[in-house]
């Protein structure tokens, strides 16, 4: 999470979308001292947000991934902020990213054990990847509050086109280089095991509002 009240700009994390780095991006980037961000533990960042808010959603490190409506509701942001702020997350292909937390979650729990397919379909059969807590999260409730969406998702693939042009809104310049945070966990994606059927088919209904909104953003970006 970052949010700059003078820049009203929001910025939510969705889990294995390049969250950290783009955290860190705006951190970096963005000249305020007094935005409010979670920790970015890859780059030893600590957290401006209070303890009493992170202590209070600890389990599972649900802070690191607050939906707008978790902003508003520990009054981070007012109700007026979150309609006229700029608010953004960024979208990735479910089942892509139903991978990412697979191997995620096998490298860090165990480090030189390669994951087998029979597990890697047992583990998904019921929908969200169930060996990470945050799997489950639903990209498209992000953004939401009260109900409705507010703000803008950005396709995970067009994530530096859409920086850069953020970037020209504000009229500022890139001083640091978006970083590339957890990308060698998945090092051999030309022989990655595969979903079977049934578990693509779960997936597909577990997570059927986020490839729709996948779809529709792919649909708007490369037509």
């Amino acid at each position: 999470m970052y949010v700059s009240h003078k820049y009203k700009l929001i910025f939510l994390r969705t889990p294995k979308t390049a969250s950290s780095s783009l955290s860190e991006f705006f951190i970096k980037n963005i000249p305020d001292p007094d935005a409010i961000y979670t920790p970015v533990e890859d780059s030893n960042i600590p957290a401006t947000l209070s303890n009493e808010i992170i202590n209070k959603y600890k389990i599972n490190f649900a802070y690191y991934h607050f939906t707008l409506q978790d902003l508003v509701d520990n009054r981070i942001i007012t109700p007026m902020a979150a309609i006229q702020y700029k608010s953004i997350a960024v979208v990735r292909n479910p089942i892509d990213r139903q991978k990412s937390f697979y191997y995620f979650y096998k490298r860090w729990k165990n480090q030189d054990r390669t994951p087998s397919i029979e597990e890697y379909n047992s583990w998904t059969r019921k929908g969200a990847f169930l060996g990470e807590p945050n799997s489950g999260i639903l990209q498209s409730d992000i953004l939401k509050w009260n109900g409705e969406t507010q703000g803008e998702y950005w396709l995970y693939e067009n994530i530096n086109n859409d920086l850069n042009q953020l970037m020209r809104e504000l009229n500022l310049e890139v001083t640091h280089v978006l970083p590339k945070h957890k990308n060698d966990f998945r090092k051999n994606r030309n022989n990655e095991i595969e979903f079977d059927e049934l578990a693509m088919n779960n997936l597909s209904k577990y997570f059927g509002p986020d490839i729709d909104l996948y779809n529709e953003l792919a649909e708007e970006t490369y037509v």
